[in-house]
Parts: C-alpha cells; structure tokens; sequence
C-alpha cells in the first residue's frame, strides 16, 4: 500500500508546472570584416584568457568584453570560459601578477559591433540578432 502511495505522489509531482527556465540567445563572435581568421571555441577561450594575444599575421589581439552583469557576459563567461564570476576573479588577480591585463570592457552589444567594425584588430561578442554587414561572424555559439 505505501508502494502505491509514493507512486500517486511520484505521478502527482509530474503534474505540478515547472518554471521555465529561459533559453539563452545565441552569441555571435565578431571580428572585423577583413580579419580571415579561423577560431573555434578553444582559440576565444584562449583569447579571452589572455593565453592566446596575437591574430596570425602577428599583430596584437584586441579582445572586448562586456560590462559585468549583463546577460551577455554571464553567457560568455559559461559557454566559453567555462567559468563563474568567482573563478574568473581569482585567475584575472593571478594575472596581474605576471602584468596580464583582463579585456577591455565595453557596455553594450551595439559599442562592442562598432569598436570591432573599425579596428582590425578587435574580437567581441553580441547577441546573434544584433549581426550586420559592419562585422564578420566568427564564431557562433548557439
């Protein structure tokens, strides 16, 4: 009898609604139109890391973050760096140490598409739907 009795429970629980859980947007990685580069998603995580600072024809990458907080960044931070916050602030005060400086921060989708479709040396990530012609999709991480 108690074994029926879990089992109505266990089918009652299934009944009950669930929140959501929302779906996060896809991110694109932008790099200027001219820049050939191939990138997958171990290279961003290097580049973002400061591991990797150079683009293939030697000159130096400039990698543009997000402000702190935003949904963006949180993404990113997960889906690429496969990191929280904690943990990138305790590798980025390591870093210091050795005189490597974290990304530039920028403070919206739309500054980080209009610093990297002017400097050919700029890599950033937006949301997909903020995508146009000024900027060449590198990466998309769905």
């Amino acid at each position: 009898m108690r074994r029926v009795g879990a089992l109505l429970c266990a089918a009652m629980a299934l009944l009950i609604p669930m929140p959501a859980v929302p779906e996060e947007q896809a991110l694109a990685i932008v790099v200027h139109r001219e820049r050939t580069d191939a990138l997958d998603i171990e290279d961003v995580a290097r580049i973002y890391l400061r591991k990797r600072r150079f683009w293939d024809d030697g000159a130096p990458i400039v990698a543009l973050h997000r402000e702190l907080g935003t949904a963006a960044r949180a993404s990113f931070s997960r889906r690429v760096l496969r990191a929280d916050p904690g943990q990138l602030r305790a590798y980025w005060d390591q870093q210091y140490f050795a005189g490597i400086f974290p990304p530039a921060v920028l403070s919206s989708g739309a500054a980080v598409k209009r610093y990297v479709a002017t400097d050919r040396d700029a890599i950033g990530y937006i949301d997909s739907s903020e995508v146009d012609d000024s900027v060449r999709v590198a990466l998309k991480i769905e």
